[in-house]
């Protein structure tokens, strides 16, 4: 009932302003006088059959005025015009040769400036309606005076914020308004200009903005000392995702302080095309990537394995819609060596993507038996058994904690490097692919501190000056890919990931990127954890650093102990591993891996003041010099005599 009388309201105010355009133009050609009244009234009555029937024609009797756009406007010319052209047309064809022209064309402006009129009154009495019962709107400033702005400008309007001002590096654009705000200065005066327009948030509104340019920006709105969100991008906007007038938080991307590295893996498609492929730790942050990228370059079969059964289970939930192959989710350990043997025979696996391994440093300095177990003596019987089962490529994925480790985690990984590279050339080709923490990874950094400021909470940093070389999960996977493809038999490649990062500098970046201020989230000190150290190493001083046909791909070569050798270390370790004493796998390791010294750990939470005052000199050094000659000296002695009598469960 309430649209059937809508309607006929919409019809009766496009009918009169129809109307009233023809007599105001017969008035002004008759100098405000009605002669001919008859003609008047019948052409008026035809005039607006015809017109209501081209604004039918083009969509123009609904009223949804509110929301009236350029596209509408565009229509109703049209309609107009053909309105009028069917008009004179009719005059002509029924013999009314003396109607004056001018009417029909000063109808015409008329007529479409009263039907515009008439949607354009109704958008801003419908935006002043909603403005009124909005209260008191937020004054924010708008960083970017592009399209990305006029959409964001428009969506504003609906919303409890109201833009007072806009800045953007392009000179052209100063002194001009954009929807009626004014664009101010560069960017570079943005702290100042938000100031001055009493701007009470900062809206960044470039999408298509980098790394650096982003990092550059918020950097200038922590100086304003006023939160401040980004618009979504291009990619969101399309989708569907959001709204020009709803904001995302900044891209992890943008912590790195760098461009993201992209990777070409056009060639990767060549190598993995037709084949079936194994990806142990599936469920992982980079395992599960690495599946659903695989499966762009359509194997004959992908073969998920991972101990973790609900993980695998939200993997396959996400990965069969789009999946054109056959795909297979197996829930095993990979330290269960009969299990992994029926896979790779029963699949007939020719490649093989390791990710499955124990990650936490202070996790796995609790529990070094399990560490050893699954990344180390796990790591050596699957490779001898895909070999066995005819496997043709075999890829680890190792970490830069492996460079003169300070960690067990870090010394399983560089065994895990020697075990690959070690191994006598054969059928099967041997990778191995080192780079530093993933942002966003499962357990990583980012998602606990995104947490400790979602509630509010103190952000807890161990050291104020601990570096950490970060890259973003699609780096990661795509270097795993790049690794596969020019690698050799032997080899460790590792990713160019620039300067390494302060932990601390991260987290305020993050605080800042999520629209707050240090006051709202402060940084703490917990002091350095078991087997964690200051800053890590990409490369071993004794490794030659050589290029490959990658430009941001290096490859590690050093001299490895011969597989014989590095075979018989791995038995004496499997014993001392299998006693389960921290100390005696700490000096069984140290014969292993010479660079292995120990941290230890300094506990306490300590405020960011007090940290950066000096509360943790003196206490560096000692914590970074290796420990374990002059800790276990004694030990080392009676772990040697007795390591042969231990029975080894890694068999």
């Amino acid at each position: 009932m309430l649209l059937r009388w809508r309607n006929w309201i919409i019809f009766v105010m496009q009918s009169v302003a129809i109307g009233g355009a023809m007599v105001l133009a017969w008035l002004l050609r008759f100098d405000f006088t009605l002669p001919h009244r008859r003609l008047l009234f019948s052409s008026a009555a035809l005039l607006m059959v015809i017109r209501l029937t081209a604004m039918y024609a083009y969509k123009l009797n609904h009223g949804y005025w509110r929301y009236t756009g350029i596209g509408d406007l565009n229509d109703l010319v049209k309609a107009v015009f053909v309105g009028s052209a069917v008009f004179i047309a009719l005059l002509r064809g029924g013999g009314v040769a003396s109607f004056p022209l001018s009417i029909c064309v000063l109808e015409g402006v008329l007529a479409f400036l009263f039907l515009a009129g008439l949607r354009v009154g109704a958008r801003l009495y419908f935006q002043w309606r909603g403005a009124k019962h909005l209260g008191t709107r937020t004054p924010v400033i708008i960083v970017g005076a592009g399209s990305a702005a006029v959409l964001l400008l428009q969506g504003l309007k609906e919303t409890t914020y109201v833009a007072v001002g806009l800045v953007d590096d392009d000179l052209g654009k100063r002194r001009t308004k954009l929807c009626g705000v004014p664009v101010f200065g560069p960017i570079d005066e943005l702290p100042l200009l938000a100031h001055r327009v009493l701007a009470s948030e900062i809206l960044i509104a470039i999408p298509s903005a980098t790394a650096v340019q982003m990092l550059r920006i918020t950097n200038l709105c922590a100086r304003a000392g006023l939160p401040f969100r980004t618009m979504p991008s291009l990619a969101d906007l399309i989708a569907g995702n959001m709204r020009p007038s709803e904001f995302r938080q900044v891209n992890l991307d943008e912590l790195l302080q760098r461009e993201p590295v992209q990777l070409e893996t056009n060639n990767v498609r060549a190598r993995l095309g037709g084949r079936v492929v194994m990806v142990t730790g599936a469920a992982g942050s980079i395992g599960s990537e690495l599946c659903k990228q695989i499966i762009r370059f359509q194997p004959r079969k992908l073969i998920c394995v991972d101990q973790a059964e609900t993980p695998l289970f939200n993997l396959q939930q996400h990965i069969l819609g789009g999946a054109s192959g056959e795909i297979v989710f197996s829930v095993a350990d990979i330290t269960d060596t009969e299990r992994m043997r029926r896979l790779l025979l029963e699949h007939h696996v020719r490649v093989i993507f390791h990710a499955a391994a124990y990650k936490h440093v202070p996790l796995t300095e609790e529990n070094p038996y399990e560490g050893f177990k699954n990344n180390v003596f796990g790591l050596l019987d699957l490779v001898e058994t895909a070999e066995a089962c005819g496997c043709g490529d075999f890829l680890l994925i190792s970490s830069d904690k492996a460079v003169k480790p300070s960690s067990l985690m870090g010394c399983t990984k560089r065994i895990g490097e020697m075990i690959v590279g070690s191994r006598e050339p054969s059928r099967m080709r041997c990778v191995s692919v080192r780079f530093g923490n993933v942002l966003g990874s499962q357990g990583s950094v980012i998602p606990v501190f995104q947490e400790q400021i979602r509630t509010r909470r103190s952000i807890t940093v161990t050291h104020p000056e601990m570096t950490r070389y970060f890259m973003t999960i699609p780096e990661a996977v795509s270097l795993v890919l790049q690794a596969f493809t020019v690698g050799e038999h032997g080899n460790i490649l590792v990713l160019d990931m620039g300067e390494p990062l302060r932990i601390r500098d991260l987290a305020k970046t993050l605080i800042r990127m999520s629209g707050l201020t240090e006051n709202e989230v402060s940084v703490v000190y917990s002091g350095i954890r078991p087997g964690e150290k200051l800053s890590e190493e990409l490369f071993y001083d004794s490794e030659v650093q050589r290029a490959t046909m990658v430009p941001k791909i290096m490859c590690a070569e050093a001299a490895l102990p011969g597989w014989h050798e590095l075979r018989r270390r791995l038995d004496e370790l499997a014993g001392v591993v299998h006693s389960r004493s921290g100390d005696l796998i700490r000096s069984k390791v140290k014969q292993m891996i010479p660079e292995y010294s120990w941290v230890q750990p300094l506990l306490g939470v300590f405020p960011e003041s007090q940290a950066l005052t000096g509360e943790f000199n003196g206490h560096e050094k000692h914590r970074l010099e290796p420990q374990a000659d002059s800790r276990h000296r004694e030990s080392t002695d009676s772990s040697l005599a007795s390591e042969s009598r231990l029975q080894s469960d890694f068999g």
